[in-house]
C-alpha cells in the first residue's frame, strides 16, 4: 500500500472512453468516429492530463503496425491499378499532385534555411495521404463513387510514393553522414526488393488458400487476419518495410482478379479493435511541443500542403473524367495525415536523434493537427461530392 495502478488498466479505460466518445460524435455532432478516438488519446496521454504515461516504442508499436498492416491490405484491395491503363489522366494526376506537394513544402522549408537533405526528408513525408484515415472514413460513411474511387487509388499511390523517397531521401543523409557508399545504396534497394518479394509471395499464399476457402468467409477472414499479422512481424524483421509490403500485396491481390472481393470491415471484430486501439496510441503520441518554437511555421505548411494538394487535382479534373467540384472534393479529402507519417518521422528520428529535437517536433504537432482535422475534411468532402447515403437521399 499505496496501490500501484498499471498503465494498462488506462490504456483498457480509455479504449472503453473512446468508444463511447466515438459514438456520442456521430450521434450528436455527426463526425467520424475517428476524432473521439485520437482525441481522448491526446487529452489523456503524455501530451495531456498524463493519465497515461510515456509508452515505450516497443509496447505500441506493433500493434500500430498491425493495425495500419489490415488498412493498408484492405486498402489495396480495393484499388485496381488497371484503372491507370484505362484512364492514363488518373496516373498524370497522382503524380502531379505528389510532386507539386513535394516542391511546394520543399521550397518552403528551403526558404526558411532548413538544409536541403532534411528539407526533402519532411517533403516526402508530406506526400503521404494518411490511408488509415481514409479507409476507416469511407468504411464508417459508405460513399461510393468517382471521388471515392479516385480517393483511395490516390492514397495508395501516395502511401508508396512518399515511403520510397522517404528511405531515398533517408540514404542520402547517412551518405552525407560518412555512411559508406555501399551501405548507402544498398540499405534502400534491399528494403524495397525484399519488400516487393515479400508482398508477391503473400499475393500467391493469398491465392491458393482462397481457392480453397473462398466459400468459408469467417474462416477465411481468420486466416487472412494471420496472414496480416505474419507479414507484417517478418516484415519488421527481416528490416522491411511493413506498410509497403501489406499495402502491395493488396494490391496485387487485387490486379489478380477481375472483380474487387468483399471483406468483413477490417476482417472482423478483432482487427476493428487492433484499428481503435492503432488511433488511441496515435493520439497517446500527440506531441504539440513543436508549435511553442513553430507555430508560424507549421501554419505555412498545412496552408501550403492543403492547397498543393487541392491545385494540383484540377488542371487535368476534366481530362480524367471529373467535374471541377467533384475535383475540389477529392483535393480536399487528400489532406489527412496520420500513422503512415507518424511513423516514418519516428524512425527517421531513430536514425538521426538531431532531426527529433529539431524539424521533428514541428513534423510531429503537423501530424497532430491534420489526424485530427483530416477525418472532418474527408467527411464534408465526400458528403459534398455526393457521394454519401445520407447526401444521396
Amino acid at each position: 500500500w499505496p496501490l500501484q495502478i498499471s498503465p494498462a488498466l488506462w490504456l483498457a479505460l480509455t479504449l472503453v472512453v473512446a468508444v463511447l466518445l466515438g459514438e456520442a460524435m456521430v450521434r450528436h455532432l455527426r463526425l467520424p468516429r475517428i476524432v473521439g478516438y485520437i482525441g481522448i488519446g491526446a487529452v489523456l496521454g503524455p501530451g495531456g492530463l498524463g493519465f497515461i504515461p510515456q509508452l515505450p516504442v516497443n509496447e505500441w508499436r506493433l500493434v500500430v503496425d498491425l493495425a495500419l498492416g489490415i488498412l493498408l491490405f484492405e486498402l489495396g484491395s480495393k484499388v485496381n491499378l488497371r484503372w491507370l491503363k484505362a484512364n492514363p489522366w488518373l496516373a498524370g494526376t497522382s503524380l502531379l499532385e505528389a510532386i507539386t506537394t513535394f516542391a511546394v513544402v520543399f521550397s518552403v522549408l528551403v526558404w526558411v534555411d532548413v538544409p536541403s537533405t532534411a528539407a526533402a526528408i519532411v517533403a516526402t513525408i508530406a506526400i503521404a495521404t494518411s490511408p488509415a484515415i481514409i479507409v476507416r472514413t469511407v468504411t464508417e460513411s459508405r460513399a461510393q463513387g468517382q471521388v471515392t474511387d479516385r480517393l483511395l487509388l490516390m492514397t495508395a499511390l501516395n502511401t508508396i510514393y512518399a515511403v520510397i523517397f522517404h528511405k531515398l531521401a533517408v540514404a542520402v543523409m547517412h551518405g552525407q553522414a560518412g555512411t559508406s557508399f555501399v551501405h548507402t545504396i544498398f540499405a534502400p534497394l534491399y528494403l524495397l526488393g525484399g519488400s516487393a518479394l515479400l508482398a508477391w509471395l503473400f499475393g500467391i499464399t493469398f491465392e491458393r488458400i482462397h481457392h480453397h476457402l473462398g466459400q468459408h468467409e469467417e474462416t477465411f477472414s481468420f486466416i487472412l487476419f494471420g496472414m496480416i499479422a505474419f507479414a507484417t512481424i517478418m516484415a519488421s524483421t527481416l528490416r522491411l518495410s511493413p506498410i509497403l509490403v501489406l499495402l502491395a500485396a493488396g494490391l496485387i491481390t487485387r490486379y489478380q482478379r477481375k472483380h474487387t472481393r468483399t471483406f468483413p470491415p477490417h476482417f472482423g471484430s478483432a482487427g476493428a479493435v487492433l484499428v481503435v486501439l492503432m488511433f488511441i496510441a496515435n493520439g497517446l503520441a500527440a506531441d504539440l511541443r513543436g508549435l511553442r518554437d513553430g507555430f508560424l511555421l507549421v501554419l505555412l505548411l498545412i496552408v501550403v500542403r492543403i492547397m498543393a494538394k487541392l491545385l494540383a487535382v484540377l488542371p487535368l479534373a476534366t481530362h480524367s473524367g471529373i467535374g471541377w467540384r467533384q475535383a475540389i472534393s477529392l483535393g480536399i479529402a487528400l489532406v489527412p495525415m496520420s500513422s503512415v507519417a507518424l511513423l516514418l518521422t519516428m524512425d527517421t528520428a531513430i536514425d538521426f536523434p538531431e532531426f527529433a529535437f529539431g524539424l521533428g517536433m514541428v513534423l510531429m504537432s503537423w501530424i497532430v493537427i491534420l489526424e485530427l482535422a483530416g477525418p472532418i475534411l474527408v467527411q464534408v468532402a465526400l458528403r459534398r461530392a455526393g457521394e454519401t447515403p445520407e447526401k444521396k437521399t
